[in-house]
């Protein structure tokens, strides 16, 4: 099944290029081109899109405030010039991030990381519909399925758009997954504390300052996220007093 592309860049040049890139790749299909982020705004609410082409300088709106207001979002490329926005893209789980000009060569890589994506998707037991009614998952990793029993897993780290997941044995799981998608899909005793961490709280030895200490790892707790979480911590009764 083709993957639904839209392409959103104010540059026109821009837009023909990766047009012309995307009719090469079997796989994928060309929706429409937009010259904004509110253009493709209209496409996104009437139609499924699979791979959006984002570039982010744009005029009325960027395309990473882009990004924030969108439901549903799809596996998204970032096409620019600038690469200072590189750590703020993977904060809102890009599948890539390219550097204009851009060559064939390097448009296909990320096409193949979406690709992985699609077919490295969590699976579960299947009698299950949500985490919730089953105590594991089967997640793809080094071309097989791995299972993962949820009280295992002690951090998942996030690295781009690969995650690791780290079990009690000191397993540690590679996988092409989005932490955003994983996120939603694990149980409540799960808790992002930053960008890049999401936690078992059944696993936590200690709360030191920002550290969030797991047996032999330790987790990063973000300024963002210490009110609400150490607040859930309490709620829990995990805190003495």
């Amino acid at each position: 099944m083709s993957l639904k592309c839209l392409i959103v860049d104010d540059e026109h040049i821009a837009r023909e290029i990766l047009s012309e890139y995307v009719a090469k790749v079997p796989e994928l299909e060309l929706v429409a081109t937009c010259s904004s982020a509110l253009q493709a705004l209209n496409h996104i609410n009437k139609t499924k899109i699979d791979v959006l082409f984002l570039d982010i300088q744009m005029p009325d709106l960027t395309g990473l405030d882009f990004l924030k207001i969108i439901p549903n979002k799809p596996a998204t490329i970032l096409t620019t010039a600038y690469s200072e926005y590189a750590v703020q893209s993977y904060e809102l789980d890009v599948v890539d991030y390219l550097l204009k000009p851009i060559d064939f060569e390097r448009f296909y890589k990320a096409i193949a990381k979406v690709i992985s994506l699609r077919d490295s998707e969590v699976d579960f037991a299947p009698n299950s519909v949500t985490p919730q009614h089953t105590d594991k998952l089967f997640i793809k990793a080094d071309n097989k399925i791995i299972k993962v029993a949820f009280n295992e897993i002690v951090v998942i780290n996030g690295d781009g758009p690969y995650v690791q997941i780290i079990t009690a044995d000191g397993r540690k799981i590679m996988s092409l997954q989005s932490m955003h998608k994983l996120e939603e899909l694990l149980p409540t005793n799960f808790y992002r504390i930053h960008r890049s961490h999401i936690v078992n709280i059944d696993h936590i030895d200690s709360i030191d300052g920002n550290m969030v200490k797991l047996k032999n790892h330790v987790a990063i707790l973000s300024k963002n996220k210490r009110e609400e979480f150490l607040s859930l911590i309490d709620q829990l009764n995990l805190l003495g007093d």
